[in-house]
Protein backbone atom coordinates (compact mmCIF):
# COMPACT_ATOMS: atom_id res chain seq x y z
CA UNK A 1 0.00 0.00 0.00
CA UNK A 2 0.95 3.34 -0.91
CA UNK A 3 1.50 5.89 2.20
CA UNK A 4 -0.46 8.63 2.51
CA UNK A 5 2.70 10.52 4.18
CA UNK A 6 6.23 9.69 4.29
CA UNK A 7 9.76 11.16 5.87
CA UNK A 8 12.82 9.62 7.18
CA UNK A 9 11.22 9.05 10.14
CA UNK A 10 7.16 8.54 10.02
CA UNK A 11 5.47 7.01 7.77
CA UNK A 12 1.52 7.35 7.69
CA UNK A 13 -1.11 4.70 6.23
CA UNK A 14 -4.84 5.92 5.06
CA UNK A 15 -6.14 2.17 6.12
CA UNK A 16 -8.21 -0.37 8.46
CA UNK A 17 -5.34 -1.60 10.83
CA UNK A 18 -7.13 -4.86 10.61
CA UNK A 19 -6.03 -5.14 7.05
CA UNK A 20 -2.29 -3.53 7.03
CA UNK A 21 -0.90 -4.66 10.11
CA UNK A 22 -0.07 -8.21 8.89
CA UNK A 23 1.44 -7.47 6.62
CA UNK A 24 4.05 -4.94 7.91
CA UNK A 25 6.56 -6.86 9.70
CA UNK A 26 7.87 -6.48 13.34
CA UNK A 27 8.23 -3.31 15.31
CA UNK A 28 9.82 -2.64 19.00
CA UNK A 29 7.03 -1.10 19.88
CA UNK A 30 3.41 -0.89 19.24
CA UNK A 31 1.69 2.20 21.48
CA UNK A 32 -1.62 3.07 20.82
CA UNK A 33 -4.40 5.25 22.04
CA UNK A 34 -7.54 2.98 20.67
CA UNK A 35 -11.24 2.75 20.59
CA UNK A 36 -12.39 3.15 24.43
CA UNK A 37 -15.37 1.15 25.49
CA UNK A 38 -17.64 3.44 27.40
CA UNK A 39 -20.73 4.09 27.79
CA UNK A 40 -21.89 7.56 26.17
CA UNK A 41 -26.37 7.04 26.68
CA UNK A 42 -26.01 8.01 30.48
CA UNK A 43 -28.57 10.67 30.92
CA UNK A 44 -27.49 13.83 33.22
CA UNK A 45 -24.56 15.89 32.80
CA UNK A 46 -22.66 13.28 32.38
CA UNK A 47 -24.58 11.93 29.25
CA UNK A 48 -24.81 15.51 27.98
CA UNK A 49 -20.99 16.29 27.72
CA UNK A 50 -19.63 17.60 24.44
CA UNK A 51 -16.84 14.88 24.50
CA UNK A 52 -19.32 12.13 24.61
CA UNK A 53 -21.37 13.70 22.54
CA UNK A 54 -18.59 13.65 19.71
CA UNK A 55 -17.33 10.25 20.39
CA UNK A 56 -20.42 8.48 20.51
CA UNK A 57 -20.61 5.69 17.53
CA UNK A 58 -17.19 7.17 16.77
CA UNK A 59 -14.49 5.99 19.18
CA UNK A 60 -16.64 4.48 22.17
CA UNK A 61 -16.89 0.85 21.08
CA UNK A 62 -13.48 -0.74 21.84
CA UNK A 63 -11.39 -2.25 19.46
CA UNK A 64 -10.19 -5.95 18.51
CA UNK A 65 -7.57 -6.60 21.36
CA UNK A 66 -6.12 -9.43 19.55
CA UNK A 67 -4.33 -6.99 17.08
CA UNK A 68 -1.64 -6.89 20.22
CA UNK A 69 -0.98 -10.94 20.08
CA UNK A 70 1.62 -11.27 17.39
CA UNK A 71 3.40 -8.18 19.46
CA UNK A 72 5.60 -8.39 22.88
CA UNK A 73 6.56 -4.97 23.76
CA UNK A 74 2.80 -3.35 23.43
CA UNK A 75 1.34 -0.26 25.49
CA UNK A 76 -1.83 0.68 25.18
CA UNK A 77 -4.16 3.64 26.74
CA UNK A 78 -7.68 1.91 27.86
CA UNK A 79 -11.04 2.31 29.77
CA UNK A 80 -11.60 0.72 33.04
CA UNK A 81 -13.81 -1.41 31.09
CA UNK A 82 -10.78 -3.08 29.04
CA UNK A 83 -8.34 -2.84 31.64
CA UNK A 84 -8.94 -6.08 32.94
CA UNK A 85 -9.13 -8.18 29.33
CA UNK A 86 -5.43 -6.28 28.64
CA UNK A 87 -4.17 -7.26 31.65
CA UNK A 88 -5.13 -11.06 31.33
CA UNK A 89 -3.32 -10.55 27.84
CA UNK A 90 -0.52 -8.73 29.16
CA UNK A 91 0.15 -11.30 31.99
CA UNK A 92 1.98 -13.74 29.07
CA UNK A 93 5.13 -11.53 30.29
CA UNK A 94 6.13 -8.81 32.07
CA UNK A 95 3.65 -6.16 32.54
CA UNK A 96 2.68 -3.00 34.20
CA UNK A 97 -0.55 -0.80 34.86
CA UNK A 98 1.15 2.81 34.00
CA UNK A 99 -1.84 5.67 35.25
CA UNK A 100 -2.07 9.18 33.60
CA UNK A 101 -2.99 11.46 36.60
CA UNK A 102 -4.59 14.52 35.22
CA UNK A 103 -4.02 17.93 37.28
CA UNK A 104 -7.20 19.44 35.73
CA UNK A 105 -9.73 17.03 35.60
CA UNK A 106 -13.16 17.66 34.77
CA UNK A 107 -15.32 19.27 37.20
CA UNK A 108 -18.02 16.19 37.22
CA UNK A 109 -18.38 13.87 39.74
CA UNK A 110 -22.37 12.89 39.20
CA UNK A 111 -22.15 10.60 42.20
CA UNK A 112 -18.92 9.13 41.36
CA UNK A 113 -14.67 9.38 41.50
CA UNK A 114 -13.57 12.56 39.39
CA UNK A 115 -12.20 11.45 35.50
CA UNK A 116 -8.82 12.61 36.64
CA UNK A 117 -6.86 8.82 35.79
CA UNK A 118 -6.59 7.08 32.54
CA UNK A 119 -4.85 3.56 32.46
CA UNK A 120 -1.70 2.32 29.99
CA UNK A 121 -1.38 -1.14 29.98
CA UNK A 122 2.28 -2.32 29.14
CA UNK A 123 3.33 -5.46 28.21
CA UNK A 124 7.31 -6.33 27.75
CA UNK A 125 9.66 -8.64 27.74
CA UNK A 126 11.52 -9.58 30.46
CA UNK A 127 14.82 -6.67 30.57
CA UNK A 128 13.15 -4.92 27.73
CA UNK A 129 12.70 -1.31 29.36
CA UNK A 130 14.64 1.34 28.47
CA UNK A 131 15.40 4.75 29.99
CA UNK A 132 16.74 5.82 33.44
CA UNK A 133 14.80 6.16 36.74
CA UNK A 134 12.96 9.04 35.98
CA UNK A 135 11.04 6.98 32.96
CA UNK A 136 10.23 3.73 34.86
CA UNK A 137 7.74 6.04 37.03
CA UNK A 138 4.28 3.83 37.07
CA UNK A 139 2.17 7.18 37.22
CA UNK A 140 2.29 10.60 34.88
CA UNK A 141 1.19 13.91 36.29
CA UNK A 142 0.21 15.88 33.45
CA UNK A 143 -2.77 18.32 32.49
CA UNK A 144 -5.43 17.81 29.94
CA UNK A 145 -5.43 18.97 26.82
CA UNK A 146 -8.16 21.67 26.58
CA UNK A 147 -8.03 22.24 22.66
CA UNK A 148 -7.28 18.93 20.90
CA UNK A 149 -7.26 18.27 17.16
CA UNK A 150 -8.86 14.52 17.92
CA UNK A 151 -11.50 14.47 20.06
CA UNK A 152 -9.25 11.45 22.01
CA UNK A 153 -6.29 13.12 21.65
CA UNK A 154 -3.14 12.45 24.36
CA UNK A 155 -0.68 15.39 25.33
CA UNK A 156 2.53 15.00 23.83
CA UNK A 157 4.49 14.87 26.83
CA UNK A 158 2.17 11.64 28.10
CA UNK A 159 2.88 9.78 24.80
CA UNK A 160 6.52 10.57 25.07
CA UNK A 161 7.03 9.00 28.27
CA UNK A 162 5.71 5.30 27.49
CA UNK A 163 8.07 6.26 24.23
CA UNK A 164 11.19 6.84 26.87
CA UNK A 165 10.58 3.74 28.44
CA UNK A 166 9.56 1.23 25.87
CA UNK A 167 12.11 1.99 22.92
CA UNK A 168 15.92 3.10 22.57
CA UNK A 169 16.81 6.21 19.94
CA UNK A 170 16.41 4.97 16.72
CA UNK A 171 14.23 1.88 17.21
CA UNK A 172 10.63 2.11 15.66
CA UNK A 173 7.11 2.20 16.48
CA UNK A 174 3.43 1.20 15.02
CA UNK A 175 0.37 3.25 16.29
CA UNK A 176 -2.60 1.41 14.60
CA UNK A 177 -4.87 3.82 16.23
CA UNK A 178 -3.15 7.06 15.16
CA UNK A 179 -6.05 9.64 15.28
CA UNK A 180 -4.08 12.89 14.98
CA UNK A 181 -0.58 11.76 14.64
CA UNK A 182 0.65 12.25 18.70
CA UNK A 183 2.63 8.89 18.63
CA UNK A 184 4.37 10.07 15.58
CA UNK A 185 5.31 13.63 16.82
CA UNK A 186 6.87 12.41 20.12
CA UNK A 187 8.86 9.66 18.41
CA UNK A 188 9.95 12.10 15.90
CA UNK A 189 11.26 14.64 18.64
CA UNK A 190 12.80 11.26 20.34
CA UNK A 191 14.45 10.21 17.36
CA UNK A 192 12.54 7.20 16.75
CA UNK A 193 10.69 6.17 13.83
CA UNK A 194 7.25 5.50 13.87
CA UNK A 195 4.56 3.69 11.37
CA UNK A 196 0.91 5.17 11.77
CA UNK A 197 -2.42 3.61 10.89
CA UNK A 198 -5.75 6.10 10.51
CA UNK A 199 -8.64 5.38 9.11
CA UNK A 200 -9.76 8.47 8.60
CA UNK A 201 -8.67 10.36 6.22
CA UNK A 202 -9.21 13.96 7.67
CA UNK A 203 -6.95 12.99 10.55
CA UNK A 204 -4.22 11.36 8.40
CA UNK A 205 -4.09 15.17 6.78
CA UNK A 206 -3.50 16.38 10.19
CA UNK A 207 -0.97 14.10 11.64
CA UNK A 208 0.57 14.77 8.22
CA UNK A 209 0.91 18.75 8.88
CA UNK A 210 2.05 17.72 12.48
CA UNK A 211 4.65 15.44 11.33
CA UNK A 212 5.88 18.07 8.42
CA UNK A 213 6.37 20.77 11.51
CA UNK A 214 10.24 21.07 12.57
CA UNK A 215 11.48 19.06 15.46
CA UNK A 216 10.50 20.13 18.97
CA UNK A 217 13.22 19.94 21.56
CA UNK A 218 11.83 18.33 24.79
Amino acid sequence: MKPYYQDDAVTIYHSDCREIVPTLGRFDLILTDPPYEISTSGGGIGGRRQYLKDIKGFTDGGFDESILDAFDNWACFCSITQMPRLIQRAMVRRWMLVTWNKTNPTPLVNGNYLPDTEYIVHSFPSGGLCGGYEARSRFIVHPAQQHNLHPNEKPVAVVSKMIRVGTAEGQTILDPFAGSGTTGRAAKDLGRKAVLIEREEKYCEIAAKRMAQEVLTL
